[in-house]
């Protein structure tokens, strides 16, 4: 297998494989029919008769080896949603955790944050494009929140931009949990 990396149009950096050893075999059994019918070993029927199923061979090949890269690549995909949820999920959790360290005035954060711990338990993967849109956004927002939460704990939080950001975090939670 010989690899080629190439830059597209988009300047994007793409690599190739191309395997050269099938279309050697290929070749080769398509002269070894017309070898074996040309030194008469075979008759011409016969010989086309081989060389279209040595073609149908290498077209079904080829189409399951396609096949298989998809759900390979299917699976890959399954994957990546669950884990992505999974990550939103133990991230809440940590932040809910965290937050039993605030003090009575955040008890309405509190509060949001368990149920949102709880919808966050109920979150299941989709394939919808904009759902991984929301993901990678309540991700950045969770990663934000843990160091407002922080923030919070340690009394340094004057602005309320823990109180913000969550209330920011809840709606897009929301929005995710729809698709």
């Amino acid at each position: 297998m010989n690899d080629v990396t190439v830059k597209n149009n988009a300047g994007w950096v793409v690599r190739s494989s191309f395997q050269i050893l099938p279309y050697i075999l290929f070749c080769a059994g398509i002269a070894g029919i017309v070898l074996f019918v040309r030194s008469e070993f075979l008759p011409l029927e016969r010989g086309i008769c081989a060389a279209a199923a040595w073609i149908l061979l290498f077209v079904l090949s080829d189409l399951s080896a396609k096949s298989a890269e998809n759900r390979r690549m299917r699976e890959n995909d399954k994957k990546e949603r669950r884990a992505s949820v999974e990550r939103i999920q133990s991230a809440v959790k940590r932040i809910n955790d965290k937050a039993l360290a605030l003090n009575g005035s955040y008890g309405g954060e509190k509060q949001v944050l368990t149920e949102m711990s709880a919808s966050a338990q109920t979150l299941l993967p989709s394939a919808n494009l904009e759902a991984s849109k929301m993901e990678y956004e309540i991700l950045t927002t969770l990663t934000r929140l843990d160091f407002l939460c922080d923030k919070a704990i340690a009394g340094t939080d004057r602005g309320g931009d823990f109180h913000k950001e969550l209330e920011n975090l809840s709606v897009k939670m929301r929005a995710r949990e729809k698709l």
